[in-house]
């Protein structure tokens, strides 16, 4: 009698075809690992959640640089810090001026937060202690070997190289990181002296130096004093002050630099120098815009913000 069977099934060919058709699937969906340094945040939460998902920003390939003060004035700072937490290494943040008044308040509540401030949420928060732990932990400046970009919230002075930078920041890290002398450097940074860099100032005024160049410049006098009253665009300010990115013989020059704080500021032929300078604190606080640059490629991406 003769025997009949089904054909063996091609499971080499079903497994393929479920194989291509995963990949085809991948390659439509994915895109290439990105990094985007974002400006001030300052409270936006609604806007950075937005900004995240325009960029379509996945956390477990992308890389989100922060350029600082991504608390205050704004509404929801409390959920702001919690979600860049939650990132992990997937964040890179750098302490702006309002991170540094934060820390402040959290050391002495003797110190009362002004009438503009809206961190009373974290400063209530029973995870404060943990909040404040990792903001010490956070750098003033950041360089990325690989990219060739350099990250600070304010800006510098021109006797700074970017290894310079990198020293001087990791000097006033080390102050923040320990309870004893970070409390006394916090009580003590307020005011706008010493405002010229001497390599012999010592103690809190060399830390209040380092401390106002990464968080708090705009411009410098002539003869190297810095500033700190005029906000307004270059373009509206008398000849004789002398915006940080445009100091001569400045040593830092030939990195591209990312920063903040310059809300009048935008990517423009006057802030760009041939690709070296890019301010992307386009006003988010104030009604404007939340903005972020990738890295790779200098495409920025931009979200308009509510009035708070």
């Amino acid at each position: 009698m003769e025997l009949y069977s089904r054909p063996p099934f091609r499971c080499s060919r079903f497994l393929n075809l479920i194989h291509c058709t995963k990949l085809i699937l991948w390659l439509g969906s994915s895109k290439e690992m990105a990094t985007y340094a974002v400006g001030d945040i300052q409270g936006c939460y609604d806007e950075f959640r937005r900004l995240l998902d325009l960029l379509k920003f996945n956390p477990d390939k992308d890389k989100l640089w922060l350029a600082g003060d991504l608390v205050n004035r704004g509404p929801a700072s409390l959920a702001v810090l919690k979600y860049v937490m939650s990132l992990k290494d997937a964040a890179t943040v750098v302490l702006g001026n309002h991170e540094l008044h934060l820390l402040a308040l959290s050391q002495n509540r003797r110190l009362k937060p002004g009438k503009n401030d809206t961190i009373g949420q974290i400063l209530d928060s029973p995870e404060l202690d943990r909040i404040v732990k990792w903001l010490r932990a956070q750098p003033l400046f950041h360089y990325d070997n690989k990219l060739k970009f350099a990250m600070v919230h304010a800006g510098l002075p021109p006797e700074w190289s970017i290894n310079d930078a990198l020293m001087h920041a990791n000097e006033l890290s080390h102050i923040l990181s320990d309870e004893v002398e970070g409390k006394n450097f916090l009580k003590h940074m307020y005011g706008n002296e010493p405002s010229i860099w001497d390599e012999r100032l010592e103690g809190i005024d060399r830390w209040k130096f380092i401390a106002d160049c990464l968080t708090r410049c705009r411009y410098f006098t002539p003869n190297g004093y810095l500033e700190f009253e005029e906000k307004r665009h270059p373009s509206l300010v008398k000849v004789s002050l002398q915006p940080w990115y445009l100091m001569p013989n400045a040593r830092w020059r030939g990195t591209p630099i990312v920063f903040g704080h310059w809300a009048s500021l935008s990517v423009t032929k006057h802030t760009s120098l041939e690709n070296q300078i890019f301010p992307i604190d386009t006003g988010a606080v104030w009604g404007r815009d939340l903005t972020a640059i990738s890295l790779e490629d200098k495409k920025l991406f931009s979200v308009s913000a509510k009035v708070t």
